[in-house]
């Protein structure tokens, strides 16, 4: 049996069951099947108090289409007649009440709608933003984030990204949310804060970041809000200004010490110094590599023990085949921007081995050194802007180093032409005394003797006539001697079979007359020479062999001495080799007796020839000369 409460408007219809009263929903009693309507399936609500049901499902917004339903409903006719007011009483209260109602739903209405409005606007800006944006709850976790957040740190769609758990793992450094986080709880925002994110690839992405706090209607914090700019490009570019910059710096500082002095050992440490301050390192070290001693010389250093530098093994490399090469005299390379790192270890006597990373020294294709840095474990090299940075600066060290090579061999071939052209002034007076006393002593002397016959004949040539054919005869003799001995100094001076018949036979000649008076065995070969070559060069070639057979006769101590004159375009190869007692090409510099090495060396030089001396205390000497062929204008 059905029970309806009276006096209640608003009262739900009850049912008996089992002795109790049961409330029924309106929708039961109607068979509605209204199931947006919010009294629907409830017993607590009566539907037509409510004023957007039919309105906003059914379209009816005026009281008589609100009305025409409600008539026609079972509940409403319930709750009419059970009213004690009656029908008429019960209706117009309804109206009133619908109205007052209608009123404020439509406001609710507009509000529903703007803030419906303003929310695909929020989530248009949100989704259509190209900067990465998130929402979190207070602990980080993810509320939602944009699609832009999930482009740029790499990630293919949102569910890859949200399933993380929290923003904190976005950020390369933990650090930086916690400041993030700790700014926003104390002043309410942050703006432009620089970050790391860290995509899925585990690239970095340079951000600038802002946000604020998302508060409840009790203005408590409840989440966070993070906009965040990549300004990576940006950031590469600054970077990479800032990188130019530091190398000009350093390479600058060491141009200025290059331009300040010829020293290469200040120009090596300016260059050590800008390069450990820049880098912000403590220690390190520049090898350059002696290949004479097949060793590697330190010679510039700053915060690598003091006591190591005088060890006899300073570096070992981990790289046997690369340390071989780099003591090799033929090793070549080609040129390049950087050439890749290597490792040593630093060892000495008193002192725990560690490993340096080092950068080659290179200039023209040949590695001159190294610079070696000691990198702290907690340290990295960059390898875009500090490789950059240190392949530069070995470049530019190769070039001072060669550079200061070239003034060494400069100011040692100055002080050799100072001794050689003393020494030829010296030579060149010894000469012209000689001469000069042979003059006197041989030609001055057959002259005088030539004139006293001349004055016997003069005498006798009236008392003793018979007696002047002797007399003339005599004189022949002395004219005769005259003049062979100044044809000995002027082939001494210069052949005239070198002008006449040639470089060989003037050289079989010499060889000739030298075997008369010495037991040394000669081997004299000339090979190519269908046609003469240019003056000059025989002249040198001439002298050249000459100079070669003295210093044996004088200082080899020789059994067996060997001359090759050989043409191959496009050089004549001077070759002259003995087996006698050799020397150390260090103390020979000082002794007078290397004036006959320097004038072969000078006469070399002024055809553009190339001198090359090879030589040991007990293994003979071998000269070898390349001259540039010039043919014989005549030819």
């Amino acid at each position: 049996m059905t029970v309806h409460p009276p006096y209640l408007k608003n009262a739900p219809i009850f049912k008996e069951q089992s002795g109790e009263q049961a409330a029924i929903p309106c929708n039961e009693t109607t068979e509605c099947n209204q199931i947006f309507c919010p009294a629907y399936n409830r017993w607590d609500i009566a539907c037509w108090r409510v004023p957007k049901t039919l309105c906003r499902h059914h379209g009816a917004y005026s009281i008589s289409q609100k009305f025409t339903h409600c008539l026609t409903c079972s509940v409403f006719e319930t709750r009419a007649e059970a009213d004690p007011r009656g029908w008429g009483k019960f209706v117009s209260d309804e109206v009133e009440e619908f109205i007052k109602n209608q009123s404020g739903s439509l406001k609710i209405q507009r509000l529903e709608d703007d803030l419906e409005l303003a929310e695909r606007k929020y989530r248009r800006l949100f989704e259509g933003s190209k900067d990465l944006i998130f929402l979190t709850y207070l602990d980080g976790s993810f509320r939602d984030v944009n699609q832009a957040c999930v482009d740029i740190l790499g990630y293919r769609g949102k569910q890859g990204l949200l399933s993380l758990g929290s923003v904190e793992k976005l950020f390369d450094k933990s650090t930086h949310w916690k400041v993030f986080k700790r700014q926003i709880d104390r002043d309410g925002f942050v703006k432009d804060f620089e970050a790391l994110f860290r995509r899925k690839d585990c690239k970095r992405r340079h951000c600038l970041l802002s946000g604020n706090a998302i508060r409840d209607k009790y203005n408590e914090i409840i989440g966070y809000q993070g906009i965040a700019k990549d300004i990576t490009a940006r950031t590469d570019v600054t970077r990479n200004f800032y990188q130019r910059h530091r190398e000009l710096w350093v390479l600058s500082s060491v141009a200025y010490a290059m331009n300040t002095t010829q020293d290469l050992n200040i120009i090596l440490k300016t260059a050590l110094e800008k390069v450990l301050k820049v880098l912000n390192l403590k220690s390190g070290g520049i090898f350059l590599i002696d290949c004479e001693k097949s060793s590697f010389v330190l010679r510039a250093k700053q915060g690598l023990p003091e006591y190591v530098a005088g060890d006899a093994i300073q570096v070992q490399f981990y790289d046997k085949l690369l340390m071989q090469s780099l003591l090799g005299k033929n090793l070549s390379l080609d040129p390049e921007p950087i050439f890749p790192a290597f490792r040593v270890f630093y060892k000495g006597n008193h002192v725990k081995p560690f490993d340096l990373i080092c950068f080659l020294i290179t200039a023209k294709g040949k590695a001159s050194g190294f610079l070696a840095l000691e990198i702290p474990k907690d340290k990295d090299l960059t390898v875009g802007q500090d490789f950059h940075l240190l392949g530069s600066l070995g470049n530019f060290l190769g070039g001072a180093v060669e550079n200061n090579q070239l003034l060494q061999t400069i100011r040692s071939h100055r002080e050799e032409l100072k001794k050689l052209t003393a020494m030829l002034f010296h030579s060149q007076e010894q000469e012209r005394r000689r001469i000069a006393r042979e003059l006197h002593d041989e030609v001055g002397q057959a002259i005088t003797g030539i004139n006293f016959t001349l004055d016997s004949v003069q005498k006798v040539a009236v008392k003793e006539p018979h007696h002047i054919h002797a007399y003339i005869s005599e004189i022949k003799k002395q004219t005769h001697r005259t003049y062979q001995e100044i044809r000995r100094l002027s082939h001494h001076l210069h052949p005239a079979i070198l002008t006449d018949l040639g470089l060989k036979p003037a050289i079989e000649t010499y060889l000739k007359s030298i075997l008369e008076h010495c037991d040394l065995k000669i081997d004299f070969i000339m090979i190519g020479f269908e046609k003469r070559v240019n003056l000059d060069i025989e002249g040198v070639l001439y002298r050249l062999s000459q100079e070669a057979v003295t210093n044996t006769l004088k200082h080899a101590r020789a059994t067996w001495f060997k001359l090759s004159i050989i043409k191959s375009y496009p050089n004549i190869i001077f070759l002259a080799q003995d087996n006698g007692i050799g020397f150390d090409t260090e103390e020979i510099k000082n002794r007078s007796h290397s004036l006959g090495l320097l004038s072969m060396r000078e006469r070399a030089a002024m055809l553009d020839g190339k001198f090359n001396l090879r030589t040991a205390k007990g293994d003979g000497v071998r000269i070898r000369i390349e001259i540039p062929i010039k043919e014989s204008v005549n030819d």
